[in-house]
């Protein structure tokens, strides 16, 4: 009697979203996100939840639980990240889209960031790490449809940063970079 799809058990259902597997919270926020049940708003949090996992094994099982949704559905879910968690969810993107790289870096930064500076450089340097060319690309779609205040700053900002950063990796070949957060 296989029909293809899981049959959910009652305290499945209602466990809380903290104690599911990662395989069952992914699967929770496909159905909130495709049915419309939750404002993006009101799925952040849970967002946050599941992006908290540090550990390397749980990072690379939870990219390819997310990997595995439909574009629309990681275009949605992308969009309710937090700012702070964008380059986190970003990260786990194998091929992201211009889209999405748009819908990640032209966050809104929340009006209590005393410097957003370093906030924006890990959304960029996210979007830089899968590709240069997906960054530019995104940028040049975000100044087309009308920029945020802060991204001509920001993004000129993080552009001068590069070119520091290859500079300096041309003069100093066998140095390595710190890491990117310590750097930006």
């Amino acid at each position: 009697m296989a029909t293809g799809r899981r049959q959910t058990k009652w305290y499945e259902k209602y466990l809380p979203f903290v104690a599911k597997s990662p395989e069952m919270q992914v699967e929770w926020l496909e159905q909130v996100v495709r049915k419309n049940s939750l404002t993006l708003p009101e799925v952040t949090p849970y967002l946050r939840l599941l992006l908290a996992a540090e550990e390397e094994e749980a990072r690379a099982r939870l990219a390819e639980l997310v990997n595995g949704l439909t574009p629309a559905t990681v275009d949605r879910l992308l969009a309710a990240a937090d700012v702070h968690d964008t380059p986190k969810f970003f990260a786990l993107l194998a091929t992201p889209t211009v889209a999405q790289a748009v819908i990640a870096i032209s966050k809104a930064v929340p009006p209590y960031e005393k410097n957003p500076g370093p906030l924006l450089n890990r959304i960029f340097q996210a979007v830089h790490e899968k590709s240069p060319i997906l960054l530019a690309e995104a940028a040049t779609v975000v100044r087309k449809g009308g920029a945020p205040g802060h991204f001509e700053e920001a993004y000129a900002r993080f552009l001068e940063i590069m070119e520091d950063e290859k500079l300096l990796s041309t003069l100093y070949p066998k140095a390595r970079v710190a890491g990117e957060r310590e750097l930006l």
